[in-house]
């Protein structure tokens, strides 16, 4: 296993050489790759000209030894070659694999495998508003688990978050697992590769595959934790011990001379009579069971590398991963090999593929009975193991994508979940979605109960930003992730967020209904007493959809209700007289982002995006229209209308 230190600083060196190397093992395994084809191309030469001068002398059994010969080892070369051909793309996936930790951390969203095409949950309390799902969000940053199952763990981690002592020891995990690199690379590799392999036996496009898999791996676990079919058909039984003798005694004296053709026809007969009926049914079991194991064959190798390449972690995480999987340590057979005697005994059932050998093979022997019978012995001892190494890849694959978070930011730091904690403090807080070159980070501190955040500034000056960065933050908290922070302490906090409010036409909704139903939604997580550790709302520009005298109303009317409940909060605004109430004004806490202008640039806008204490004093609106040519007419602003920057 490939294990290095973190790296102290840019890491994008480190995978531009590991690209490279890779490059150059990918380069050695393609002549590899050659010499067995012209190895495999020069024995054929061999063996023909060979076999056909010894017939030539009438050595006719020397040339069907040479020819019984050369496909032997005409065999094992192609095994060869296949191996080389697999360390090859293997290679190559892991020179892309690293390629890609320098797009992710240049935020370089077009280099990065595209996320699924998912739609965030409409009532859920942050996944819209946040940017967890589709192109440049949360889930393409941290995205890098391949297998459905992976990808599914993750996700859900972000959605909804664990208590502290999970939190805890995911965060060991990861942290282990941040200076693994190699076996980072080899497990995404794996991932990938057994994606290909079904691709290309399939032939459908990668996201049809995806899907298929997921499919097919829940067929295949019906099948493994149904009842047994055949303990049922205790006659099936006796008959499937007692008939196959008979009928090879009878067939062999027949064939002797020894007995009539009776004697081997009778127990023939029995053996059809005991069968037929029965024979669709056996059929059915078999393809239950075939069909739904192509989904879970392809993660026979990804097994295989967690449970022999990660006894060197010593986690919690991946010890109890390890135990579940039956690594090395533990009393079980490992997984991955259980998968491959599961995929020889379906290689036997196989054989009813060729009617007329598999047809004397189970009338004279019972073959499908005894298969499936050693099929169900598996299902008895594996079958209800299945879903949970499915779970265990997945949650190691999760794991791995965090672990990558954390290796591409070596200044991001794991924060601490404080069940005592009554503040969010995050000191060098920045967005963990923009690039690191151009993500300004700022001190932040939400709570306690009973005060909030009051965040204002002019437009485009980072009050959404903020609030995004502190939203996303304590996500990748809750999830166990490194935090784009210097530091972040908080308790364990549920978060609920009223952002990106849209109308409804076909449900009939107008934009202040909607922004009022999510309102809603937030007030009643603030309330709720089923989350004892309380709630953290953002909330950004709020009410929006009507006059500014009603807005003022609605808006501290909301305010008063988060601050009664036990919830901690940030909010932004325009409107500088929100908190001038005075039982408002006495509990919040006011920040501000401003600008500058550039006298020198055509009287240009500079933002800095530092947030400094206090309320914003200056406005940019008409400034901003002027720049994108939505100025006036000729001859100034109409009357009565000033511009409140030239004041600024």
């Amino acid at each position: 296993m490939d294990r290095l230190p973190p790296p102290a600083g840019d890491p994008r060196p480190t995978y531009a050489s590991r690209a490279a190397r890779s490059d150059d093992a990918a380069a050695l395994a393609d002549r590899t790759v050659r010499s067995y084809g012209r190895i495999r191309l020069a024995t054929f030469a061999a063996a023909v000209s060979g076999a056909w001068a010894l017939s030539s002398a009438d050595w006719h059994w020397a040339a069907w030894g040479l020819a019984a010969s050369a496909a032997l080892i005409f065999g094992l070369l192609v095994v060869g070659q296949r191996r080389a051909r697999r360390r090859r793309r293997r290679a190559e996936l892991m020179a892309e694999i690293n390629r890609r930790g320098i797009a992710r951390v240049e935020r370089r969203w077009d280099d990065l495998p595209s996320p699924r095409a998912e739609t965030p949950p409409d009532d859920h309390d942050y996944a819209k508003d946040l940017d967890l799902y589709g192109r440049a969000s949360l889930l393409h940053l941290v995205g890098t688990s391949g297998t459905p199952h992976g990808q599914r763990t993750l996700r859900d981690w972000l959605l909804s978050g664990a208590d502290t002592d999970t939190v805890a020891a995911r965060q060991e995990a990861v942290s282990e697992l941040a200076a693994a690199l190699g076996f980072r690379d080899r497990l995404a590799a794996e991932v990938q590769l057994a994606a290909e392999v079904q691709l290309a036996a399939e032939g459908r496009l990668a996201a049809a595959v995806h899907n298929a898999a997921d499919h097919e791996a829940s067929r295949f676990l019906r099948w493994a934790e149904d009842a047994a079919w055949l303990p049922r058909r205790r006659g099936l039984r006796w008959a499937a011990a007692v008939l196959p003798p008979m009928n090879v005694a009878g067939l062999a004296l027949y064939f002797l001379g020894v007995a009539p053709g009776a004697v081997a026809a009778w127990p023939l007969l029995a053996s059809l009579a005991v069968l037929w009926p029965r024979w669709k049914a056996i059929s059915r079991v078999f393809s239950e069971a075939d069909d739904g194991e192509s989904g879970v064959r392809g993660y026979g190798p990804v097994l295989a590398h967690l449970a022999n390449s990660s006894n060197g972690f010593k986690s919690h995480c991946f010890a109890a991963i390890r135990e579940r999987i039956g690594g090395d340590d533990s009393s079980r057979c490992p997984a991955h090999r259980e998968i491959q005697r599961l995929r020889r005994l379906l290689d036997m059932a196989d054989l009813r593929r060729s009617p007329l050998f598999h047809v004397s093979l189970a009338l004279v022997l019972f073959w499908d009975v005894h298969v499936l019978a050693a099929l169900e012995r598996w299902k008895g001892r594996s079958g209800h193991r299945v879903r949970d190494w499915l779970r265990a890849m997945g949650e190691a694959e999760a794991l791995a994508a965090l672990a990558a978070l954390a290796a591409d930011h070596p200044d991001w730091k794991m924060p601490t979940l404080d069940p005592d904690a009554d503040t969010v403090r995050g000191r060098s807080l920045g967005h963990p979605l923009l690039p690191p070159v151009a993500c300004v980070r700022n001190d932040v501190e939400v709570g306690p109960r009973g005060s909030f955040l009051l965040v204002t500034g002019s437009n485009m000056s980072g009050k959404s930003t903020l609030l995004k960065a502190i939203g996303l933050n304590v996500v990748l908290a809750r999830a166990g992730a490194p935090v784009c922070a210097r530091s972040l302490r908080l308790p364990s906090l549920r978060v609920v967020t009223s952002m990106t409010v849209r109308d409804s036409l076909a449900d009939g909704v107008s934009f202040f209904m909607a922004e009022l139903r999510r309102l809603k939604q937030v007030v009643d997580a603030a309330e709720a007493p089923c989350h004892a550790a309380g709630t953290l709302y953002l909330l950004d520009e709020i009410l929006q959809g009507t006059n500014s005298a009603e807005r003022r109303i609605a808006a501290r009317t909301v305010v008063r209700r988060l601050l009664a409940s036990d919830a901690v909060g940030a909010v932004t605004t325009h409107d500088l007289t929100l908190a001038d109430a005075e039982d408002l004004t006495a509990r919040s806490v006011a920040v501000h982002f401003t600008e500058s202008v550039r006298e020198d640039d055509d009287d240009q806008l500079v933002f800095d995006y530092r947030l400094r204490s206090g309320t914003a004093t200056s406005t940019n609106a008409l400034r901003l229209l002027g720049l994108v040519g939505l100025d006036g007419p000729v001859g100034g602003a109409p009357s009565g209308v000033t511009d409140p920057s030239a004041s600024g």
